[in-house]
């Protein structure tokens, strides 16, 4: 068993389990996959990670409300509030009154958005296919629907 108990004398407790957990390694890769991210882009272009997440978001889902933006970023609703609003105040984004329902507001990518995506989007896209390059197109599905499965049944315990 990976588990022990302090002893009286003092010994140091080790339990092992969570560190071999699928949760913990994707943190650890999600976290490897994005350390240069403020580096090379975020400082740069005054763009924080939770921010360039809602933008990838906005750019595949314009028009979209800050709400489907934290179901689609997987973020809370807060975050994307103070993300979008951040956004806002530096000309990356704009929101929209929604013509159908004025209460709700509709968030895209305005010109300026666009440029700092576009510079930043190809970096990503490369980071992914250094992740990726040692996978089959069938490995890379597989995954890719494990993570969708995931996600979903997540949402459905979550929601």
């Amino acid at each position: 068993m990976a588990s022990s108990s302090q002893s009286d004398t003092g010994s140091a407790r080790q339990d092992t389990r969570a560190l071999n957990t699928l949760v913990y390694r994707l943190i650890v890769l999600m976290n490897s996959v994005t350390r240069p991210f403020n580096a090379e882009f975020g400082a740069p272009h005054g763009i924080t990670l939770s921010e360039w997440r809602c933008m990838m978001w906005l750019a595949g889902n314009p028009g979209t409300t800050g709400q489907d933006t934290a179901a689609g970023t997987g973020m809370d609703r807060m975050s994307v509030s103070r993300n979008l609003r951040s956004m806002e105040r530096k000309g990356m984004v704009v929101r929209v009154e929604d013509a159908a329902d004025r209460k709700r507001w509709n968030w895209q990518l305005t010109g300026a958005g666009w440029e700092i995506y576009d510079e930043i989007l190809p970096s990503a896209l490369a980071r992914d296919k250094l992740l990726t390059r040692d996978l089959s197109e069938d490995t890379r599905a597989t995954i890719l629907a494990f993570l969708e499965n995931s996600l979903a049944g997540l949402d459905r315990k979550d929601g």
